[in-house]
C-alpha cells in the first residue's frame, strides 16, 4: 500500500507523492551527523525514514562533541576509536541477524567517519549499503577496494563543487583521514567501481530545492527526491541512477 510524506516547511505542511511504496522489510539504519554532532537536523530525514520502513530501527550516533566542528574534524585518534566501535557493533548486528539489512548512513564529517568504518570491519563483515552525503573524505581513499570486501549491495556518493565546507573547508583544515585537499564531497571519489554511485550536483537541481551548497542536503524536497530511493530495500544501484536520471530529465522538459 502506498503512503504519503508529510513534508514541512515554515511550520506548514503538505502532502508530496512518496519516493517509494511502503516496505515491511527489517532493518537497521545508522546515521552520524555532521562535524557539529547536533542531531536535530536530522530529524525531518529520520521522520521520512520512519514513515516508509517502520520496521528499520535508526540509530543516529554522536560521533565528537556538539559545536565543536574543527576539533572534530581533527580528532583522528577519537574518530577512529570511534569508527571501530561502530564496526564492532555491526559485526554483533550481522552475526546476530545475517539476512537483515544493514545501511549506514554520514553527513559530512559523519559521511567521513562512516567511510574509516569500512577499514575496521572484520574481513567476514559486511555493509548492505554506504551512503555518503558530502563526506568530509579525501577523493582518493580507497572506497572501490573498501566496497569489494564490506558492501554487499552499493556505496552512493553525494557530492557538490559549489560546497565550500567539503572543497575550501577541507583544503583548510583537512578531511577526516587527514589529508588538507579537496573531499570526496566534492569532487567526488577519484575511482570507478560497480558497487558505487556517485550522485554531482547539476544546475537543474535548484528545481528541487538544492542549491549546491552544503545545507542545501537537508532540504526535505531533495531528500524526498534523491537521497530517500537509496534506502529503499527494493531498488537497486542501476534504478537508483535512472531515477536520478529521470528526476533531472522532468525539469528540463517543464
Amino acid at each position: 500500500m502506498a503512503f504519503v510524506w508529510l513534508a514541512y516547511a515554515g511550520g506548514s505542511s503538505h502532502v508530496v507523492q512518496p519516493p517509494f511504496e511502503r516496505s515491511d522489510v527489517s532493518g537497521t539504519l545508522i546515521l552520524l551527523p555532521g562535524i557539529h554532532n547536533t542531531l536535530f537536523h536530522l530529524n525531518g530525514f529520520v521522520e521520512m525514514v520512519r514513515l516508509g520502513l517502520p520496521n528499520f530501527v535508526v540509530d543516529r550516533r554522536k560521533w565528537g562533541l556538539p559545536f565543536l566542528g574543527i576539533r572534530n574534524l581533527r580528532a583522528a585518534a577519537d574518530n577512529r576509536a570511534f569508527a571501530r566501535t561502530v564496526a564492532a557493533d555491526i559485526a554483533v548486528l550481522r552475526r546476530t541477524q545475517p539476512n537483515a539489512p544493514i545501511y549506514l548512513m554520514g553527513y559530512s564529517g559523519g559521511g567521513g567517519v562512516a567511510s574509516l568504518v569500512l577499514e575496521e570491519l572484520p574481513d567476514d563483515v559486511a555493509l548492505d549499503r554506504l551512503l555518503l552525503i558530502a563526506p568530509a573524505i579525501s577523493a582518493d581513499f580507497e572506497i572501490d577496494m573498501h566496497a569489494a570486501e564490506h558492501v554487499r549491495e552499493f556505496v552512493v556518493n553525494f557530492a557538490s563543487r559549489k560546497d565550500l565546507q567539503v572543497g575550501l573547508g577541507t583544503r583548510l583544515f583537512g578531511t577526516i583521514d587527514r589529508k588538507n585537499e579537496y573531499s570526496a564531497g566534492y569532487d567526488g571519489f577519484d575511482v570507478r567501481s560497480e558497487k558505487l554511485g556517485q550522485w554531482h550536483w547539476r544546475e537543474t537541481d535548484r528545481r528541487f530545492g538544492h542549491l549546491g551548497n552544503h545545507i542545501s542536503y537537508l532540504g526535505r524536497r531533495w531528500q524526498r527526491e534523491f537521497l530517500l530511493p537509496a534506502i529503499d530495500p527494493r531498488v537497486t544501484l542501476n534504478a537508483l541512477e535512472r531515477l536520478w536520471q529521470e528526476r533531472r530529465a522532468e525539469v528540463r522538459d517543464e
